[in-house]
């Protein structure tokens, strides 16, 4: 099925997704029995942690047989095959068919932390999860622009952009430039 859809339309126009291995993966990694990054090929179980030569297997919990199985069938079928299991893919091209560039706002411009206590999702030395909000603006859209989106009519002081260097409001937000901001509010 996957072929002829392929040969039909553009491959640049189609991305391979399996969600439900997407969810899968995630709710396996949260309860502690896979180490998994969102968007990842690799999936990495307490016994492939221990091959590698962690003695404590990453703290990960033990698997039955029955999710040995699932887990190995997933690699082979989804990761191996496709490289991943194509939603963030499937995000990226979709905001990039429509001219839309992620802006991710931070307030902690140096951990890229959201700020607050460190909750579910915390980065080891940050505050809160990383990148925790994402905001799609349109193509050539400006930092001021995208501040007033983003925090409404507060006073604007400055803008900071990666590494701590402040921003000018003019300049136009691209992909991987001006696309992590942190918004300094007051006078």
């Amino acid at each position: 099925n996957i072929s002829k859809i392929a040969k039909a339309h553009d491959p640049q126009s189609l991305v391979l997704c399996s969600a439900i291995s997407e969810v899968f993966l995630r709710k396996l990694a949260k309860q502690g029995f896979v180490k998994y990054e969102e968007g990842s090929e690799f999936v990495d179980t307490r016994e492939d942690l221990i091959e590698m030569g962690d003695a404590t297997g990453g703290g990960l919990k033990e698997l039955d047989e029955k999710l040995k199985t699932r887990i190995e069938n997933l690699k082979d079928l989804v990761l191996y095959r496709f490289g991943s299991t194509g939603v963030v893919q499937v995000l990226s091209r979709a905001a990039e068919l429509l001219g839309l560039v992620p802006v991710f706002p931070v307030k902690n411009i140096h951990s890229f932390g959201a700020g607050g206590v460190a909750g579910a999702g915390a980065v080891a030395g940050t505050q809160g999860p990383v990148f925790r909000d994402c905001v799609l603006v349109k193509r050539g859209t400006t930092v001021k622009d995208c501040a007033r989106k983003i925090i409404g009519d507060a006073p604007l002081a400055y803008v900071e952009g990666a590494g701590g260097v402040r921003v000018s409001e003019e300049e136009v937000v691209t992909v991987g430039k001006n696309d992590v901001l942190s918004f300094k509010v007051g006078r």
